[in-house]
């Protein structure tokens, strides 16, 4: 049961981690989710294929889900 909590402790705070590797992305309109204009501004190299990928809602928008998938998967890296 201890190596379960850990683990499972461990995951936890794998997120914060991982997610202060990405670049600095301002939610400018304020509504707790990225646009790819959004993205573009911090990371202008960002393509709309990479956009696509990161946005698996296909909403148009990058919710904290998909952002730290992103991050995990290595498709947004530290600039």
């Amino acid at each position: 049961m201890k190596k379960l909590t850990l683990t499972a402790f461990a995951v936890f705070l794998a997120g914060p981690l991982v997610a202060q590797d990405a670049p600095m992305v301002e939610d400018s309109d304020g509504n707790g989710t990225y646009s790819m204009e959004e993205m573009t501004a911090a990371m202008p190299d960002l393509t709309p294929e990479v956009f696509a990928q990161i946005d698996t809602s296909a909403d148009g928008e990058v919710d904290a889900t998909e952002w730290e998938a992103a991050v995990a998967a290595g498709l947004i890296t530290a600039g």
